[in-house]
């Protein structure tokens, strides 16, 4: 990532947005009308914030084409412990997707939780780099959209 920072320490992982944060009113402007309603939200980073991206599941990642044109979908589950909602980012548009490492393919799950992310503008609309503690998602498109929905955390262990 160009601004964002996740680095592996001797105790665990240190994450610092605060350096994009300071760049991103300087091309919030450049993104796609999308990309920038999910980069600009107030909660996105806040790290004690229902809507923020830290320790998101990457459940599943779909793809398709309408009318000529590339798209991706990505499922992210919440994290009983701080969400109360899923994440699905919808990627229209897509020139390019990588995903390392390479041999996890498309089972997006094998790369654990989301430590942070960053959307840039790019010359074909946005790019969207997704950092995990066992990898990374790099979608560059069009445009995305970023919808959250209520999930079920029947899951949580009750209080004893």
């Amino acid at each position: 990532m160009r601004y964002v920072s996740v680095e592996r320490t001797s105790h665990g992982v240190a994450l610092d947005p605060e350096a994009y944060l300071r760049q991103l009113p300087s091309f919030a402007d450049s993104l796609p009308d999308g990309a920038r309603r999910f980069a600009v939200d107030p909660d996105h980073y806040d790290f004690h914030g229902q809507r923020c991206v830290k320790n998101l599941k990457p459940e599943r990642l779909t793809s398709g084409e309408t009318d000529g044109s590339r798209w991706l979908e990505f499922q992210l589950r919440h994290n009983c412990w701080k969400h109360e909602e899923d994440l699905t980012i919808r990627y229209s548009g897509v020139h390019s997707v990588t995903i390392e490492p390479v041999d996890h393919g498309l089972d997006v799950a094998r790369l654990q939780d989301v430590m942070l992310d960053e959307v840039l503008p790019d010359e074909d609309g946005c790019r969207h780099e997704i950092v995990c503690l066992s990898g990374r998602l790099i979608v560059t498109s069009q445009d995305l959209v970023a919808t959250w929905l209520y999930a079920d955390c029947a899951e949580r262990e009750p209080s004893q």
